[in-house]
């Protein structure tokens, strides 16, 4: 409801224009019902001929005001819709990392995409379609009241009869809705998952078992999805048999009361009119309440996804401007709570300090550096800058600070400069170009034709991945921040991207803390101190200075 109170202007004229629509649906069989009347009556030919005029005219500012009816829900949906997505892709940035992992990307797209869209579906149907349904309902209602009572007491009896009937399975069918959509949410992050991995699939020949999970995951969604799908069969099968009843009563009472001379042939036809007339909420009622029940499951998954707490904190310790130390004291962390990933580490970094992190792999080093760039919570033990700790701090400013640049760099389907600046646009195309002559890669800019222009794709086969590593060093660069964390960032290299990449990361790191994970003591600086682990322990200490210690 919020939206609607921000774009009060637009909701209020939608409503205007709904009572001028709902009128002149009402008003325009008066007409066709007086020209009948004048017409048998052997009236001189300007008075049908008058109401038959009428008849078109209010026929055409009916037909002009559902136009602009539709104009104004479209341009309406459309900015309640963004305004959700915005909300919601803002709170997904704000979970923590724990929340992230429990969510395939196919999963999310849906969340933000599908599930985004039903928000003001649900509102566009229940307010605008089910409400001009209701008012136009209750209009008819009066009107045939006004002309018979009897007549309208049958069909109100009628209507709130078909109502019930269809409010008690949409009830059911909104549950159905939930399942089939959650079901939709699981099969779309799979096979998006199948697709992200398709090469290591065919090379691993694991296109068999791939395609049974595959199968098994559109079972399972077409199992969800069968009864939601009946649901608008039983809406439409109730509706026939309350459209059948009233059709049939109104056309005996009419066809009595004519033969008695009660009604005459205009009102008759009238009273069809009309009763035809309240088919058309009703049956938007019965069509309605099937795409309610989906878009309310949506709107049900969207609010059950903002009301996940964030990290965001109401009061938090400014980010400090110089960062003198980085301390971790007696730190314990498992992702489960069977196995532990770290066990009682501590240390402590200097202001300007470069640290390297070595041991094999799945010793915990990554899980470390994470914890220090705020992405997980400690869970025993504490992370310290200047003494206070990392969750006193807004993450969001921390990590501003406290950069982590992992092996597998993300690229998005956007040109070089959007995937530098990550579509920042406060970053100009100098201080882009300043980056790179300062990290030294201005050979390997003059590799792209377009320059900042050239479109990049987030699949393989548009730069190397040694390349994708020089565009994150530019990203961190153009940040400027206190304490880079790096992980593995060499790996995997032949060895003249190794050595340009070593060349930017020297200019990248001068005067700045750093944190190297790597299993190449070589790579790290000559007044570096190593921090070897061995099972989620720190085992020991030592420097660069005397060399490569032995046993790396």
């Amino acid at each position: 409801m919020d939206y609607l109170i921000k774009y009060k202007g637009q909701v209020l004229s939608a409503a205007l224009i709904v009572l001028a629509n709902v009128g002149l649906q009402i008003l325009s069989p008066k007409f066709l019902s007086g020209f009948i009347d004048s017409a048998e009556g052997g009236n001189a030919l300007f008075i049908p001929g008058l109401m038959i005029t009428g008849y078109f005219f209010t026929v055409l500012l009916q037909k002009a005001a559902s136009v602009l009816e539709e104009y104004i829900s479209a341009s309406l949906g459309g900015r309640i819709t963004n305004d959700v997505r915005h909300e919601m892709l803002s709170h997904f940035l704000d979970l923590g990392m724990e929340k992230h992992t429990g969510y395939s990307s196919g999963e999310i797209m849906t969340r933000l995409d599908e599930d985004v869209e039903g928000v003001y579906e649900y509102l566009r149907i229940l307010l605008l379609k089910i409400g001009t349904s209701a008012l136009l309902l209750a209009g008819v209602l009066i009107v045939i009241s006004l002309e018979n009572p009897w007549l309208a007491l049958i069909l109100l009896a009628v209507s709130i009869l078909s109502i019930g009937c269809f409010k008690k399975i949409s009830d059911f069918g909104t549950k159905c809705f939930r399942r089939s959509n959650q079901a939709a949410a699981v099969f779309n992050g799979i096979l998006k998952d199948k697709l992200d991995n398709l090469v290591e699939i065919h090379l691993a020949a694991a296109d068999g078992p791939a395609l049974l999970s595959l199968k098994e995951a559109i079972y399972k969604r077409f199992g969800e999805s069968l009864p939601a799908g009946l649901i608008y069969g039983r809406l439409w099968g109730a509706s026939t048999v309350m459209e059948t009843i009233s059709i049939g009563c109104t056309l005996l009472i009419t066809a009595i009361f004519w033969d008695r001379g009660i009604l005459s042939l205009g009102t008759a036809y009238l009273f069809y009119n009309y009763v035809n007339l309240i088919f058309q909420p009703l049956n938007s009622f019965r069509n309605y309440l099937g795409e309610l029940q989906n878009a309310g499951a949506r709107k049900k998954r969207v609010e059950g996804f903002l009301e996940i707490p964030t990290e965001k904190r109401e009061r938090c310790l400014p980010v400090p401007a110089d960062f003198s130390s980085i301390t971790v004291e007696n730190l314990y962390f498992s992702y489960d709570s069977e196995n532990e990933v770290l066990h009682n580490i501590s240390f402590s970094v200097k202001a300007g300090e470069h640290v390297g992190l070595m041991g094999e792999t799945g010793c915990g080093k990554t899980t470390l550096v994470k914890l220090l760039a705020g992405l997980y919570h400690c869970q025993h033990g504490a992370a310290l800058v200047n003494g206070i700790p990392v969750e006193k701090f807004d993450p969001q400013k921390l990590r501003r600070e406290i950069v982590y640049c992992p092996q597998k760099v993300q690229l998005m389907h956007a040109s070089l400069r959007d995937n530098i600046t990550l579509f920042d646009s406060r970053i100009r195309d100098e201080n882009i170009l300043a980056a790179i002559n300062a990290l030294e890669l201005t050979s390997w800019f003059a590799g792209f034709p377009q320059g900042l222009d050239t479109p990049l794709s987030s699949g393989e086969g548009s730069i190397s991945s040694g390349e994708a590593r020089f565009v994150n060093i530019i990203r961190l660069f153009l940040r400027s921040p206190q304490v880079i964390i790096l992980d593995e960032i060499t790996a995997n290299l032949d060895k003249q991207r190794e050595r340009d990449l070593d060349r930017a990361i020297r200019n990248l790191t001068k005067n700045k803390t750093v944190i190297m994970i790597s299993h190449h003591a070589e790579i790290l600086e000559p007044e570096s101190r190593i921090l070897y682990m061995k099972k989620g322990r720190i085992q020991k200490q030592e420097n660069c200075k005397g060399g490569i210690p032995d046993g790396v």
